[in-house]
């Protein structure tokens, strides 16, 4: 009688260690489990319908506000405190994060024009449409002490617009419909309206003539001036690129431009239709939002020329400010409808504590959905977005106007047998260039 013995190598089903995971015998042979591709698309599918389902970018509105914020200043040094100044001349201290007002003082007697702080001098600045430039203290632990009365108050000769602050020296500058104003330095003549991040000293500029002017603090005159079709509103520095910024525009696209060749721009950005009034950079570089007078509010990928989302709420009116928070997963937005509303960066995210498990199967069905993205079900689901009426009628006059436009240049191209080339989307909207 032959009696077989039962061996197995404890190795292969035990763990080291109580922190390791079980090991689950299986068997990898593709006979045995067929149409393993096929599964894997329905689960990208069901991903890609449940980060829809899931998709709830509103948070809330911060409460306590008295008229419609007209700028924004986050504090660099401290994550969800923020300062806004408001049309009635108000500045107000807020706790984003907890969503309170801590504090707010009386500063101008008009709108403030321009909010900016600097925490490592614990100073922060305000100027208004009463031609005041006011210095105050930052004492985060007794705001109100500190907000009591400003320490300086400078009578400017015009009528303040913004007001910036260079990101590691006490310096900031004014800008005015004539000039800007460097103070804490002896250069008083430069026109410039933002600093960027890592190019300490290339500076931009946005004019009533349609204009966008580069300069540097250490020359006379500027560097170049690009004159674009329409008025400019708002732009903002890439953080990551310290020479590509992203303008909004009064023709409801936006530019990115390349500084070193600025002849025309890298992409142009199409989706809104109205006005566009803010845009900023989420703090990774690689996304945008932008704020418009229809609105909404869209967010971008620097990639990809149409908006990857859209914001939107019942009675969220024309949006004026957008400014995303330093750890980049909140988005501010400011409208005339006198509220501030939180927004998540990514509609679908979900907040607060997460157990392992639940980490790696969001981790898995992410991966899912971008190996997946472009296959047309999938694709489908995930660019769907619902829009108000008005937006969706006014977007598909628009496609039906530049459709016409290309038929009629492709017309007229035939029948005069021009061999010219097409002029490119990016090189429609420039007027001219000055060196």
């Amino acid at each position: 009688m032959k009696i077989r013995i039962l061996s197995r190598n404890p190795a292969d089903y035990l763990r080291e260690t109580a922190d390791d995971i079980f090991k689950m015998p299986r068997n990898h042979s593709v006979t045995e489990h067929p149409f393993a591709a096929e599964r894997e698309y329905v689960r990208a599918l069901n991903s890609a319908k449940l980060s829809r389902m899931m998709a709830k970018p509103f948070i809330g509105c911060l409460e306590g506000t008295t008229d419609t914020m007209t700028v924004m200043s986050l504090n660099t040094e401290k994550v969800g405190l923020a300062v806004f100044g408001t049309a009635d001349g108000k500045i107000q201290y807020w706790d984003v994060a907890g969503r309170k007002l801590v504090y707010e003082a009386p500063a101008h007697a008009g709108e403030v024009r321009g909010v900016c702080q600097y925490d490592k001098s614990q100073l922060m600045y305000s100027c208004g449409l009463d031609g005041q430039l006011k210095q105050w203290r930052m004492d985060h632990s007794n705001i109100e002490a500190a907000w009591s009365k400003p320490l300086n108050t400078v009578l400017l000769d015009s009528t303040p617009l913004s007001l910036d602050h260079h990101p590691s020296m006490d310096a900031f500058l004014v800008g005015s419909p004539e000039s800007c104003f460097l103070y804490h330095s002896t250069r008083m003549d430069v026109p410039v309206r933002e600093w960027t991040w890592v190019e300490h000293n290339l500076v931009g500029i946005l004019t009533k003539d349609n204009s966008i002017i580069l300069a540097d603090t250490r020359e006379d005159s500027p560097l170049r001036k690009l004159k674009m079709n329409l008025k400019l509103n708002s732009f903002s520095w890439n953080p990551m690129e310290p020479y590509v910024f992203t303008a909004a525009s009064e023709d409801y696209n936006l530019y990115t431009y390349d500084c070193r060749f600025f002849k025309h721009p890298k992409r142009v950005y199409m989706g809104h239709t109205n006005a566009v009034m803010a845009v900023d950079y989420s703090p990774s570089g690689r996304e945008f939002a932008s704020g418009c007078y229809d609105g909404t509010i869209r967010l971008w990928n620097v990639e990809q020329t149409s908006s990857i989302d859209v914001y939107h709420t019942r009675r969220m009116k024309r949006v004026l400010k957008v400014r995303f928070t330093l750890d980049g997963r909140f988005l501010l937005s400011s409208s005339t409808d006198q509220n501030v509303r939180l927004w998540k960066a990514h509609a679908s995210e979900k907040l607060g504590p997460m157990k392992p498990r639940e980490r790696e199967s969001l981790a898995t069905a992410e991966a899912l959905r971008e190996k997946y993205k472009e296959h047309p079900e999938v694709r489908r689901i995930l660019r769907n977005r619902h829009v108000p009426k008005s937006i969706y009628v006014a977007t598909k006059e628009h496609r039906i106007i530049r459709a016409k436009e290309k038929r009629k240049l492709r017309n007229v191209r035939v029948f005069n047998h021009s061999d010219a080339p097409v002029l490119p989307e990016r090189e429609k909207h420039t007027a001219s260039l000055y060196k």
